[in-house]
């Protein structure tokens, strides 16, 4: 255990903490292997007490390199004027992880707002390193845009959000939107990014051992994504790289104080600010890495969610 003073998990998530499954490290294949399977999640799973409200559609969508496993959700019930499409791009430290996982807050989008949500499938690290994954996710956005009249969306009002890993492709995504220049992005929201790959802050160390993602875990992912010597280490795969980062949409970026990421997102939300970008950010007490995947109905989790979508709807419908 780190030796350094950290503060105490939330009572509301210590005990489900306390039960997560057994995290093996991911430094052989075998252990990447059951990473993946770990957390493997289901249509079943996500839409569990949402079946009456939403709706489901499965199709193959371009890629940067071949065809990608994708999911479309859309609101049962009418839609709002100004209805947004949520780009949303998975978790797992770019080598595990589905469409499914961590979806929850954007489900809730559809059932709130009437958002068009789509996340798909992306090529997975060691196997495709960086930058496969922003590549896959870009084209994914591209297509999102192009078809915003078939799904039903206004064109003008994409969010493009993820947690985690799927932060680290969102910042990066949005990124490339800009520098290309691709389709307008309204807003991007950032739950817990990966965002450096230091792996030294202090943050990093104080919850060095903490699951279910430690730094170990964070070090071998990074090798495995950007190359043990960064060669596929860019602004738009490692966003905290970026000198400039004026012209980025208005951003959201939350975390929990008890997460390893914590300080290099503390750390973009200042470069943000500095760069004259609208920025919103929260550090939730005693919150640890991905709590609200985990434990979806904790009062925290909840407090989280509600916050987001405050946040979602205020950037669509002012």
């Amino acid at each position: 255990m780190s030796s350094l003073f950290r503060p105490s998990l939330h009572p509301d998530l210590a005990e489900v903490h306390n039960k997560l499954p057994r995290y093996d490290e991911i430094s052989t294949p075998e252990q990447i292997a059951n990473r993946r399977k770990t957390l493997d999640f289901t249509l079943e799973h996500t839409l569990r007490g949402r079946e009456d409200a939403i709706s489901h559609e499965e199709r193959e969508l371009p890629g940067a390199a071949g065809p990608l496993k994708a999911s479309i959700f859309r609101p049962k019930r009418s839609k709002q004027s100004k209805t947004p499409g949520i780009l949303f791009i998975h978790g797992g430290g770019h080598i595990s992880g589905s469409r499914f996982m961590g979806i929850d807050s954007a489900l809730d989008w559809v059932e709130e707002f009437g958002a068009i949500l789509v996340s798909a499938d992306y090529r997975l690290a060691p196997e495709h390193p960086q930058p496969a994954q922003v590549e896959d996710s870009y084209a994914v956005l591209e297509w999102m845009s192009g078809h915003s009249q078939e799904l039903g969306f206004d064109r003008d009002q994409i969010i493009v959000c993820g947690g985690s890993g799927g932060g680290n492709l969102a910042a990066g995504v949005t990124l490339l939107a800009r520098d290309r220049p691709g389709p307008q992005i309204r807003g991007q929201l950032l739950m817990y990014p990966w965002l450096d790959d230091s792996n030294i802050t202090h943050s990093m160390m104080q919850f060095a051992d903490l699951a279910p993602w430690t730094r170990s875990n964070s070090i071998d992912a990074c090798n495995y994504a950007l190359g043990v010597n960064r060669e596929h280490a860019t602004i738009y795969t490692v966003p905290s790289h970026a000198k400039d980062l004026r012209g980025l949409p208005p951003t959201w970026i939350d975390v929990g104080d008890a997460d390893v990421f914590r300080d290099e997102d503390v750390d973009y939300a200042s470069k943000l600010w500095k760069a004259g970008v609208s920025t919103e950010l929260h550090v939730w007490p005693g919150c640890w890495h991905g709590f609200d995947a985990f434990a979806p109905d904790a009062p925290i989790s909840r407090k989280v969610r509600s916050a987001r979508s405050v946040w979602v709807r205020d950037l669509i419908f002012g």
